[in-house]
């Protein structure tokens, strides 16, 4: 799965990748030639005494440190630059996927849970490729050349001492299949934590007025307790994976002196072989080292890709693609059932509502802002039909359906920014002019010229700096701006001033 995962985003940074590759390439050269040189001082200079070599080694040193330089800087440009595409390619994608998905569907999740995988997911997988996959394979390449080289200087000894790596990957195999179920389990707390925090941090208020904060310091410590838990078993594994290194390199630098130490003492190998093999031993289990580290950072990450797979692959519901004509503004409920969550809400609901003022009136729960939505195509209906002007609202485009609907809730949605922001959302190409007027129209204006900035002034997240009255005639305000021939009022006019409210009537 998380082959074709990052098929799909890694086509359009072929080349990117390709460059990756290469100057890790270069940046490593220097390493693979160093041993070599390192052998060639110890037995052609100081053993050998032919000092007339010495210059050109210094001159190669010399060369290899720039080019190793030059290319580490770009090979780290470049695997930062291929990070942030990723990642803003990947949450871009998933953000236009939950705004596309269905009301129904998006109510199914819980919305600390979709922020964690917009945010901290995405942010996790963009590291997959650039940070673990191709640094596998640069340490793969740091492998296989060693060892190439080490079977040249002798098979016998390269064969004692790699012997025990069979083993060593087996583990590894192992040890990553728990991480991964570990970390799928610590994702799925991890977004149960953040919808916590995201529900009980908007109820601020309450919280204090209630006095719960002990109260919800237990469940948040509960639900960190589990965390933490299910963290720590994950963490164990990894702790063993990491520690298993260091007793594979200890086994294979004690074979290397066992058999290597004999055959200098038989002459078998020269002092500087011996040398240059013991750096390529080094060279060798390091990379090795580094592979068994980024296996359970893999395995521990493809959790993600699955979370993030879910959005992903959430279906768009079946729209239809035909303009709506406003020609009388009728709308009709004919035969309509409704259930929500299994709560039947409307049964054969059948009534029309007329152009100009209509009224719905009933008790809290009997479905008068239920009517609405489902008027915006917000739902689906069981059975029956909603028509506008006789068409069919199941067979309308919803851009075109709500192009020509503008509604205000009995909760303003107001998001953080300023009034004219907040405003200007109803009508992108509204003029300063047309939300002058509005203003007036709502009578928000005397309001915005007692703040010091005026239209600028900052409402707060939610709202929150703005009365519960003010904030409804900001959401008036930017549905009169939309200027759409169909105005659905959900109880607005409960938390404004009767002035207005007869103002909205004559309107």
């Amino acid at each position: 799965m998380s082959v074709s995962f990052f098929n799909k985003y890694l086509k359009k940074h072929k080349v990117t990748v390709l460059f990756i590759i290469l100057t890790a390439i270069f940046s490593f050269t220097f390493e693979f030639i160093n041993p070599l040189i390192f052998r060639i001082i110890i037995d052609n200079i100081f053993i050998g005494k032919e000092f007339y070599l010495l210059n050109y080694i210094i001159l190669i040193i010399i060369s290899f440190f720039i080019v190793s330089s030059i290319t580490g800087y770009f090979n780290t440009y470049l695997t930062n630059k291929l990070e942030y595409n990723l990642y803003k390619e990947m949450s871009v994608e998933l953000f236009d996927k939950i705004l596309n998905s269905s009301v129904k569907n998006h109510e199914s999740n819980n919305v600390g849970d979709l922020m964690a995988r917009i945010m901290g997911n995405v942010q996790l997988a963009s590291k997959i490729v650039p940070q673990i996959l191709l640094h596998m394979f640069m340490n793969l390449l740091l492998i296989f050349i060693p060892l190439a080289i080490m079977f040249y200087f002798n098979f016998y000894l390269t064969v004692v001492i790699v012997s025990p790596c069979i083993l060593f990957l087996f583990l590894n195999v192992y040890m990553g299949k728990k991480i991964e179920i570990y970390e799928s389990k610590v994702l799925k707390i991890n977004g149960v934590l953040s919808s916590f925090l995201k529900e009980f941090l908007s109820v601020f208020l309450m919280l204090k007025v209630f006095n719960l904060k002990d109260w919800v310091n237990k469940k948040f410590e509960g639900k960190n307790k589990e965390y933490y838990n299910m963290s720590l078993k994950s963490g164990k594994v990894m702790a063993s994976n990491y520690s298993l290194n260091f007793i594979f390199f200890a086994l294979v630098i004690t074979l290397f002196i066992i058999f290597g130490g004999r055959m200098v003492i038989d002459d078998s190998v020269t002092i500087g072989t011996f040398t240059a093999f013991l750096t390529y031993i080094n060279m060798f289990f390091s990379p090795m080292a580094q592979i068994s580290l980024l296996w359970s950072e893999y395995k521990s990450s493809l959790p993600v890709i699955d979370r993030i797979n879910e959005i992903k692959e959430i279906k768009i519901e079946n729209l239809g693609d035909k303009k709506l004509n406003i020609t009388n503004g009728e709308i009709f409920f004919n035969n309509v059932d409704f259930s929500h969550e299994n709560n039947k809400i409307l049964e054969n609901f059948t009534v029309q509502f007329s152009r100009g003022l209509n009224y719905i009136v009933g008790d809290n729960g009997t479905g008068k802002s239920t009517i609405m939505q489902l008027i915006c195509g917000l739902y689906n209906v069981n059975e029956g039909e909603i028509t506008i002007d006789k068409q069919n609202i199941d067979s309308l485009d919803p851009e075109s359906l709500l192009n020509n609907i503008a509604i205000v809730f009995s909760y303003p949605y107001l998001f953080k920014g300023s009034i004219y922001e907040n405003i200007l959302v109803g009508n992108l190409e509204a003029s300063k002019e047309e939300i002058d007027e509005v203003c007036r129209l709502v009578e928000l204006d005397e309001f915005i010229s007692s703040k010091e900035e005026g239209y600028d002034y900052d409402v707060g997240e939610a709202g929150q700096f703005l009365s519960s009255g003010e904030g409804q005639k900001v959401a008036l305000a930017r549905a009169i701006i939309k200027n759409s021939p169909i105005l659905l009022l959900d109880e607005v006019t409960k938390s404004i001033d009767e002035e207005t409210r007869n103002i909205l009537s004559v309107r």
